[in-house]
């Protein structure tokens, strides 16, 4: 397997060098594939389950083929585009720093936007004073932006992440971005879960104090849950079980909430998706069925919490 991301879109060398995405190549299309980007072959990698989450077809290079020194899809250059879009936008605070040997990625940045907004919200909707209320809601959109882009940059990072096969792409990101909190470095295996470590997560899950990302392959739309103190949505992503022992399984579920309307109406069933929030957990148990759901509940405040993996920066 060579090195590079897992990809969704293609050239087709017998269609003008047309760019299609993975949902458009059909099984005759799959022997005249390129890079979107450069001129390096690639193949079509079939769907699969894994751990009981769907895993979606992509595509990956070809064996001995090699993408070129700034392609996208390298995972160098994808990190510098990513930094490059996220310095772009003209803030007090800048969610990555450089450094000698790459890039740091400032959790600490994110949790303080989150704070300022929450405490902007309540300074805006308690206010009585017409003109005064105006000058805060201007105050908590412009907190609601800041945040919407520092959102981007997490799950854009974390994305690379995820779209990454070969160990030594992973170590190559490992020690080109670097995750600080106040100057106290997170590892990525405590910032980013896949499904295979969702029960790792799980078990930690109080004792985690910041944001973290996960990956998950969305099973059902969002729905009105109203036999609530206060009505919200929500949308399941399929669940990851792990035998206990004889009969007995535990089905690890991530749940995304929210109370704004509309904001995951984008989502649809067999989405791979990154998310980015803080975590809260809950179990319950089909003594029936011999099923406990651990589940992994995620509120989102922002859209940008989350991403969809087939799409680029």
């Amino acid at each position: 397997m060579a090195e590079g991301l897992k990809m969704f879109h293609a050239r087709h060398e017998g269609k003008n060098n047309k760019i299609i995405p993975i949902a458009e190549i059909g099984p005759e299309d799959r022997t005249e594939l390129l890079c979107q980007y450069c001129n390096a072959k690639i193949t079509w990698v079939d769907s699969y389950k894994r751990s009981g989450r769907t895993v979606l077809s992509y595509l990956r290079l070809r064996p001995n083929a090699e993408h070129a020194e700034k392609c996208k899809n390298r995972v160098k250059s994808a990190i510098e585009n990513l930094v490059a879009h996220s310095q772009n936008v003209e803030y007090d605070k800048q969610i990555f720093d450089n450094n000698n040997a790459g890039f740091i990625f400032r959790m600490n940045v994110l949790i303080d936007a989150t704070f300022d907004l929450s405490k902007s919200k309540k300074l805006y909707e308690e206010e009585k004073d017409p003109i005064e209320k105006e000058r805060k809601r201007t105050s908590y959109r412009q907190i609601e932006n800041k945040l919407a882009d520092y959102f981007n940059s997490a799950t854009g990072i974390a994305k690379i992440r995820a779209k990454i096969e070969e160990s030594s792409d992973k170590k190559a990101l490992s020690k080109m971005v670097k995750i600080q909190i106040n100057k106290k470095e997170v590892s990525w295996n405590d910032f980013l879960y896949d499904e295979d470590r969702y029960p790792i997560l799980f078990n930690k899950a109080e004792k985690i104090k910041h944001p973290v990302a996960i990956a998950l392959t969305v099973k059902s739309a969002s729905e009105l849950i109203l036999k609530s103190k206060k009505p919200f949505f929500t949308l399941k992503g399929e669940a990851c079980h792990v035998d206990i022992e004889k009969n007995l399984k535990d089905y690890y579920s991530p749940v995304l909430n929210t109370q704004y309307e509309n904001i995951l109406d984008d989502l649809n069933p067999n989405d791979e998706i990154i998310i980015v929030g803080t975590l809260k957990t809950k179990t319950k148990t089909n003594h029936f069925m011999h099923i406990t759901y651990k589940n992994l509940i995620f509120w989102i405040k922002n859209k940008k919490q989350f991403t969809k993996i087939d799409t680029c920066l």
